[in-house]
């Protein structure tokens, strides 16, 4: 990335970061409701259960209130790098990397890495730059 701003090839790899992280996070999200729902539901079915039925409840509340932090998160930052859609097909990228410039990196740098590990990006760093390389789905290196 250069003073100048975002490359549109820099762009589509950030958007496609995103999306990945996107798809993770909801279903992160979903997992949670789920389980949740079946904590609340055998709850129900037992009288002495009846404190664990109204946090789960509250949880539900909680996860639904994320999902929608979550998918307006992703909806202003995917309106912020543009549509995708210029010509008139969203396009996934299936590789292709961006360089940011971190003034503290090693302040977000774990938290990077542990992203990138969930959503096939390799991450490399070298001093105030990382360099985030998108990588074909299925194809990290960093997962275990």
């Amino acid at each position: 990335m250069t003073d100048a701003g975002l490359s549109a090839s820099d762009i589509k790899v950030l958007r496609e970061i995103i999306r990945r992280a996107g798809h993770e996070i909801r279903n992160a999200l979903n997992g949670v409701a789920v389980n949740v729902e079946v904590v609340r539901g055998r709850s129900a079915r037992d009288a002495r259960a009846g404190d664990v039925t109204a946090f789960a409840e509250r949880a539900i509340l909680n996860v639904s209130a994320a999902s929608v932090l979550t998918n307006g998160l992703l909806a202003l930052t995917n309106a912020s790098l543009g549509t995708g859609r210029e010509s008139g097909a969203k396009e996934r990228v299936n590789s292709g990397s961006v360089q940011l410039t971190l003034g503290d990196a090693a302040a977000v740098l774990s938290d990077i890495r542990r992203l990138a590990a969930a959503i096939d990006v390799a991450v490399e760093e070298r001093g105030t730059n990382v360099i985030l390389k998108v990588l074909p789905e299925g194809q990290s290196h960093s997962k275990d």
